[in-house]
């Protein structure tokens, strides 16, 4: 029996021979499992059941050594900020206003520190590499930080008084998803003893005795760890309103009401002081209820819940990059956005609330704006006669049913290479779909231009990314003479080991074995993938890389590199390039002036969407314009999290032992315990900037928009956004 099992059967056998105490202690995990594990309906259970169920469990003396062993190779081995990271709060001028994380040492006293419950270690594991303000690298145990999800009562609205431009919070629809949202209620109303509904649409003045909205901040500002900016962290921390590819509209909300995937509240209930729409102040506790999150595995009472969700080691094989609907961020990183992966709220409003919108059609009354497209990864609108939009809340090209799948397959029919199937990337084959993604962008753009859009709006909002090659291809289709990105890699020992082996042994330029062989990149100075004698020249050679120093640690980086992600190619001499694949004319001429193109996010445009408008912006200089954060505010930076290449947990493991280096002294060693994310930033990417890459290289939009009563509806935001073709008055 594993080490950590022989410890908790010990554990609860001392507790069940424990004779002095007049009862059994109630074991709260065998409560919270009568309730069911069905993910669509009911299921609740209070926060402390919840919390006493994860507090049952002494510190695993083994797991904690082996687990900060395992995330510390990651980060020396991998991780391509540690040391950028150790003087974050003076890069750039302090721009991001982040903390500065020494890894090493703070990982080294984790590893040592004496903790009683094995939830607190993995919540200060979690807590340290949240600091980062980088999606691509954490840490998530399975048990502790996704077996359960915790809910307050309301999501929060918080809209700018678009008369005295005051900004303010108001308690918003059920955040449950909707066969859920009637039993939340139902058991707030037997726990608090009001009626939840009653209080929907009221104004809330203060949060746990502080002002609101100060509040959101100071929360944003600890407790979302997946972007730098703190414009896009407030955003993060609230609601999100999303134009879908079917065209209509999903509102969801953030950490600050529905913390999933990331540790328990730190209380059971907040205490909000409220006043009525007409004038009226009541002050209330509203309890934190919890739900088994997606990831939990069944269980009967404690021992089991630790055996199926503490102990069993996660699923290694590589797969592939399953999408949300709502954000497109990959399957990885909703396990992993500091709670933010917020469910879709569909739950009927039970109150005074007039219903949220579920569409943008004919918002203002005069047949606009008007859906010309729904497709399926974007939407194309008219906002007016001579202005379109396109919305695309993902950059993923996965069907459902698998990259070789029937959909891949009518895609393929349409191709005009059958031999292209996008083999190359860091999540598995993206497949035949790739291209038909390419198509339908170069198609729905198109359509706006022959109906009459002589200016256009590109609304990546909750945009979290997908095959990083599509935000490159987005970009060259719209315009000529787009390069491609670049990027270095920290030359640690184990990163040169890797490479070394990669690019002996891992040579099939169409379906590599790893994330590190010739096939995964292309040499700038050739076009071409890098041969297999190029190791020294690009990687290993500290003459053509570059050495820099943060504060007390000095790293060397190779030479710029670009990598391949979906495998796009845009040489037309080359095979299997996307022109001659799908059809597409390279463009000798910009499809519209960059001057009549903006960009709308709400500074959540990450992954490959931060690399697509970087290109946008950088390069071709079209207008960025952000809407939210905090009222007043400047404007903030249009993308997050741009990063460079990910060593997700698959890669992790799976590359090394590929290359024979499972054995290797530097080698990350499988996790003993469930661990439901990890993920390490590998890549430092490149802009427009070369005196720092892009994760750290603050970009701030040209324009800053409010969302207020009625900037809300994405319809209005995009009128809003419209104006600024003429430039920003007041920023």
């Amino acid at each position: 029996m594993h080490l950590a099992s022989t410890t908790l059967t010990a554990f609860l056998a001392l507790a069940a021979s424990a004779t002095a105490a007049p009862s059994k202690p109630q074991d709260a995990c065998a409560v919270n499992a009568a309730v069911g594990f069905n993910g669509t309906t009911g299921g609740w259970f209070p926060y402390k059941s919840a919390v006493g169920c994860l507090n049952t469990f002494p510190i695993n003396k083994d797991i904690q050594k082996s687990t900060t062993e395992t995330v510390r190779r990651a980060i020396d081995g991998w991780y391509a900020f540690t040391d950028m990271a150790s003087v974050a709060s003076k890069i750039d001028g302090g721009v991001w206003d982040l903390k500065d994380v020494d890894l090493r040492k703070s990982l080294k006293a984790i590893s040592t520190k004496n903790y009683k419950h094995e939830k607190d270690f993995h919540d200060d594991l979690t807590f340290l590499l949240r600091q980062l303000g980088d999606a691509h690298t954490g840490y998530r145990s399975l048990c502790f930080h996704s077996a359960y999800s915790y809910y307050q009562p309301w999501g929060f609205d918080v809209i700018v008084d678009s008369k005295s431009g005051k900004q303010y919070v108001r308690l918003a629809e059920n955040p449950a998803p909707a066969a859920a949202a009637g039993a939340l209620w139902e058991n707030v109303k037997k726990a608090a003893g009001y009626d939840p509904a009653k209080y929907s649409g009221w104004t809330v003045k203060k949060i746990d005795g502080d002002d609101a909205i100060s509040y959101i901040k100071k929360f944003s500002d600890t407790q979302v760890g997946t972007v730098k900016d703190r414009g896009t962290r407030f955003n993060v921390a609230v609601q999100r309103v999303t134009v879908l590819q079917t065209g209509a509209i999903r509102k969801t909300f953030g950490a600050v009401t529905v913390s999933s995937s990331m540790e328990a509240p730190a209380k059971g209930s907040r205490k909000y002081t409220l006043v009525s729409p007409e004038g009226k102040t009541v002050t209330i506790d509203a309890p934190w209820f919890a739900r088994h999150g997606a990831l939990a595995k069944p269980y009967t009472d404690a021992k089991s819940f630790y055996t199926n969700n503490c102990l069993v080691a996660p699923e290694t094989s590589l797969t592939r990059r399953d999408t949300d609907s709502d954000t497109g961020v990959i399957l990885n990183d909703l396990d992993f956005r500091s709670g933010d992966n917020v469910l879709e709220n569909a739950a009927p409003i039970n109150s005074a609330l007039k219903p949220f919108p579920n569409t943008t059609e004919n918002a203002f009354g005069n047949g606009y704006p008007k859906l010309l497209k729904a497709g399926e990864f974007g939407s194309y609108h008219l906002l007016d006669a001579e202005t379109g939009v396109q919305t695309l809340p993902t950059f993923s090209s996965d069907p459902a049913d698998g990259p070789f799948g029937p959909t891949a397959q009518k895609c393929l029919a349409s191709l005009n290479d059958p031999e292209a199937t996008a083999n190359i990337g860091t999540g598995g084959p993206a497949g035949p779909n790739f291209y038909c993604f390419i198509k339908e962008i170069h198609a729905g753009l198109t359509l706006l231009k022959k109906a009459g859009a002589k200016k256009v709006i590109l609304d990546w909002t909750n945009n979290g990314g997908g095959w990083g090659d599509l935000g490159t291809a987005h970009v060259v289709v719209m315009f000529p003479n787009v390069p491609r990105d670049t990027a270095r890699f920290r030359s640690t020992p184990f990163f040169n080991t890797v490479i070394k082996a990669a690019f002996k042994l891992d040579l099939n330029l169409t379906t590599p074995l790893t994330m590190f062989g010739p096939g995964n990149f292309i040499d700038p100075k050739t076009h071409y993938p890098p041969k297999p004698s190029d190791v020294d020249r690009i990687f290993l050679n500290p003459k053509n890389g570059r050495t820099e120093t943060y504060g007390k640690y000095t790293s060397k980086y190779s030479d710029l590199i670009s990598i391949v992600d979906g495998g796009a190619i845009f040489d037309e001499t080359q095979r299997h390039n996307v022109f001659n694949v799908t059809g597409i004319p390279k463009p000798t001429k910009p499809l519209w002036d960059p001057k009549n193109v903006i960009l709308l996010t709400n500074g959540f445009c990450g992954s490959t969407c931060a690399h697509g408008a970087r290109l946008a912006v950088d390069h071709v200089g079209i207008r960025s314009v952000v809407k939210g954060g905090v009222a007043g505010s400047k404007p903030f930076s249009f993308s997050s999290f741009p990063g460079g290449n990910v060593v997700d947990i698959d890669q992790i493991f799976h590359d090394p032992a590929v290359l024979g280096l499972a054995a290797n002294p530097l080698t990350p060693q499988p996790f003993k315990n469930a661990v439901s994310l990890m993920r390490v930033n590998a890549g430092v990417g490149y802009s427009d900037r070369k005196d720092l890459p892009a994760e750290y290289a603050r970009k701030t939009a040209d324009c800053r928009i409010e969302i207020t009563e009625k900037t809300i509806n994405p319809a209005f935001a995009w009128k809003e956004a419209a104006k600024k073709f003429q430039g920003c008055k007041k920023h």
